[in-house]
């Protein structure tokens, strides 16, 4: 059909964002993290089906089980989300996740779970003029480093809005010099039994970043506020078992030496990329802070108080179910 410039234009969805200057504030990254569950069946909901579900092998129909207590239908939700029954019950419960103030690094982590299903922050649509920066706290605790890092992000928005300004140079192919530390977010879907798997894969300390533990933190958090019968779901100290498997072997990365949680094996202090352990690499001078221990205690004071309001909502301790 040919050009109609008669036509009324059409109304773009995102701002359009030409001849604007680049504008960056910079951020802790783990402080910037936002982990909300945004869409879960509740409990009274899982109380309803799933006695019915999880039974279906043995019983004759599941409307013999309508007058089960309230007390057992508990029992094997529990029993569900410790993994004691089929684990296609797990399968049943789905949940919808909204990670904000995440780089394209944790991104790249996030997207490896392939039973979720996801939908993303796109640069490809949208100008990233005013994405905020994040920075490691080892990085914010090296002034020498960390100004030559501002700088260089700042540059490089800088080039990517004055390709894009130049109306020769597409957002799609000026977005190639953004670097990977701008905040964006995205929402995810996944199942309880791919949740918990995510969870118990991204708190281990050892080989994850401090971003993945923080993000499993934060939705182990939310599943327990949420599902008051799962106190105790989730040992955020367990040790890091396939690190510890893969350690002495030759077909392992190891960047560092295994942390008190971990330190249940023989090893080598030159099987190690670093000499120190994660908590001690905080930046350059000798008394830099260490955020994420901070944060690690802080999730352990929620993690208490949580039960403790789910054991007064419930008025019994869950795990006297198990």
């Amino acid at each position: 059909m040919p050009k109609n410039n008669n036509l009324k234009p059409k109304q773009f969805p995102q701002v359009i964002r030409f001849n604007e200057e680049p504008s960056t504030e910079f951020c802790n990254n783990l402080a910037s993290i936002k982990v909300q569950l945004l869409n879960a069946p509740s409990i009274e909901e899982l109380k309803e089906y799933l006695p019915g579900f999880v039974k279906a092998t043995w019983i004759d129909h599941p409307a013999l089980l309508d007058d089960m207590s309230s007390l057992g239908r508990d029992r094997i939700v529990r029993q569900v989300f410790f993994g004691k029954t089929l684990p296609t019950a797990q399968e049943t419960i789905g949940l919808v996740w909204f990670i904000d103030g995440i780089s394209i690094q944790e991104v790249t982590h996030i997207l490896r779970y392939r039973g979720a299903s996801f939908s993303a922050d796109c640069s490809a649509d949208k100008w990233w003029t005013h994405k905020r920066g994040l920075v490691p706290n080892a990085i914010e605790e090296s002034p020498e480093f960390y100004a030559r890092y501002m700088s260089l992000v700042e540059e490089t928005k800088k080039l990517y809005c004055d390709m894009i300004d130049s109306r020769e140079i597409s957002i799609l192919d000026a977005r190639y010099i953004l670097p990977r530390c701008l905040e964006t977010f995205y929402y995810m879907r996944m199942n309880l039994r791919d949740t918990l798997h995510f969870i118990n894969q991204r708190i281990d300390k050892q080989i994850q970043p401090e971003t993945d533990n923080v993000i499993a933190y934060q939705m182990y958090l939310e599943l327990l506020r949420n599902y008051p019968i799962a106190n105790g779901l989730i040992d955020i100290h367990k040790p890091a078992m396939h690190y510890i498997s893969q350690a002495r072997s030759d077909d392992s990365s190891n960047i560092y030496p295994p942390d008190k949680d971990s330190d249940i094996f023989e090893w080598n202090e030159k099987d190690f990329l670093y000499s120190k352990t994660r908590d001690k690499m905080n930046g350059t001078p000798s008394n830099a802070y260490n955020l994420f221990n901070a944060y690690l205690e802080d999730v352990e004071s929620k993690i208490k108080l949580i039960e403790k309001s789910n054991i007064a909502y419930l008025g019994y301790d869950p795990k006297q179910l198990d």
